[in-house]
């Protein structure tokens, strides 16, 4: 397909011929996995582009279209973007404001419930689930963390054959990256309890609005 292309305007063209190519090569390329045959494309484009005058201000002149939809695909995510925060901002305070009032004057049933019923739908108040905040990943106690290790494959394996106290530095010293995580699922139920853990505390789960 490319030989044809190059092969049926390598005479004289005119430049809606030029920009035909242009698009028929990037439609093309834009379709190709093969690496040799992307390579062989672009080495057309190349070619047509020593071949005339008229074929090289047709790569600019494409060029800095692809430029102009670039900014113009910008400022469409941007205005998206705005858009999308105002719609979030707007969901965000209505059912803010329907969760007190479903809380407020709905009669709860017997599983305790709290639904306003419409025609067709339900709103409803379902709390969310409680969370664990690690404010202070230092302070919290081994026990109650992860330890993530990056290091190279061969010591590791040398780590786990022999756990010598007297070869523990070297093995330290070895590791490119050590990186601590909270075991969360681990905490929450101890602070449930009661049980006040240094770094971490509960944070208990809001009511969430549900359409039905």
């Amino acid at each position: 397909m490319t030989q044809a292309l190059v092969g049926a305007r390598a005479g004289s063209c005119t430049l809606y011929q030029v920009e035909d190519d242009l698009q028929a090569w990037v439609n093309t390329l834009d379709g190709v996995d093969q690496e040799s045959t992307r390579q062989e494309i672009l080495q057309e484009i190349g070619q047509a582009v020593r071949l005339a005058r008229e074929k090289r201000d047709a790569v600019a002149g494409f060029l800095r279209h692809c430029a102009d939809q670039e900014e113009f695909a910008d400022a469409e995510i941007q205005r998206i973007e705005i858009r999308k925060a105002f719609i979030v901002r707007v969901r965000r305070e209505l059912e803010a404001h329907l969760i007190h009032i479903v809380d407020e004057y709905a009669a709860p049933d017997r599983r305790g419930v709290k639904r306003l019923e419409g025609n067709i739908s339900s709103l409803r108040v379902q709390k969310k689930p409680d969370s664990v905040t690690v404010y202070d990943d230092r302070a919290l106690p081994a026990a109650w963390k992860d330890v993530i290790l990056t290091m190279p494959a061969f010591v590791w394996e040398a780590l786990l054959g022999r756990l010598d106290p007297e070869e523990r530095a070297t093995f330290e010293g070895r590791i490119k990256r050590t990186e601590y995580r909270a075991d969360k699922r681990a905490l929450a139920p101890e602070l449930k309890k009661g049980v006040e853990i240094p770094g971490a505390d509960l944070n208990f789960g809001d009511l969430r609005l549900v359409i039905e």
